[in-house]
């Protein structure tokens, strides 16, 4: 795993009726390996009879990956590029989705609650929540790694994106094969050459000028990416899909 892993791949997810995401960009391949990782340690301390949580103010460990490290910019990222979801509809589509709020949480959040708790009306009231979906058959992502270890996580997840309770982002296949014809930085950093696939620090696009991207912004460019330790300053943003259409 790591830096030893250097084979360019193409990654793909065939989605049953499209996906919905939380940025202007898609879900990071990183970000999604390493949650298979932490959801079977967390399985395995259930076993022994423990509960293991995520302190979001201790520096998070860093899980082994089976991708390839870009050591260019601090801090350092792994080699593979966002969710890109070219070609999809023009536009996302509106779709609709109930919260109820849970009156057992209630009971045992407040010292008091009245009888009965309306579904209606108020400030509890039931309520439809718009989720925006971009419909596209695939998702796709080009990395750096270890094709036989990013199988065998990604064989555990079945759902991507936001709303997955829903039904939103359903996987019905996926496809990890070897690319290699294509470049080694390129793979783990472009949609395609020449457009940015990924957020990085500035150092690590300073050999490609011309490369295109959404902007600079102090963003994450690792996972955990709610961390404030995975932020670089004035990083590249990724070009979001919807200016590629």
């Amino acid at each position: 795993m790591g830096q030893s892993v250097r084979m360019p791949l193409r990654v793909a997810a065939e989605l049953s009726h499209g996906v919905c995401f939380g940025t202007p960009w898609g879900i990071s391949l990183d970000g999604l390996l390493a949650s298979v990782l932490w959801h079977r340690r967390k399985a395995a301390a259930a076993g022994r009879g423990e509960v293991l949580t995520y302190d979001p103010l201790a520096m998070p460990e860093d899980l082994e990956l089976p991708l390839a490290r870009c050591d260019l910019g601090q801090p350092w990222h792994w080699m593979c590029t966002f969710a890109h979801t070219v070609p999809a509809t023009p536009h996302p589509e509106p779709r609709m989705r109930s919260s109820r709020t849970d009156h057992a949480d209630l009971q045992r959040l407040a010292p008091s609650v009245p009888s009965t708790v309306s579904d209606s009306r108020g400030h509890y009231r039931k309520r439809l929540i718009p989720a925006v979906a971009t419909v596209t058959p695939t998702v796709t992502w080009r990395a750096v790694g270890d094709p036989e270890k990013i199988t065998e996580l990604l064989a555990e997840v079945t759902e991507i994106g936001k709303y997955r309770t829903s039904g939103e982002g359903r996987v019905t296949a996926w496809t990890i094969e070897p690319a290699p014809g294509d470049d080694v930085w390129s793979a783990g950093h472009e949609h395609h050459p020449g457009v940015l696939g990924r957020s990085v620090p500035m150092p690590c696009v300073a050999g490609h000028p011309d490369i295109a991207h959404g902007g600079r912004s102090r963003t994450a460019v690792r996972a955990p990416y709610a961390h404030p330790s995975r932020h670089a300053i004035a990083a590249y943003l990724p070009v979001p899909d919807e200016a590629q259409r």
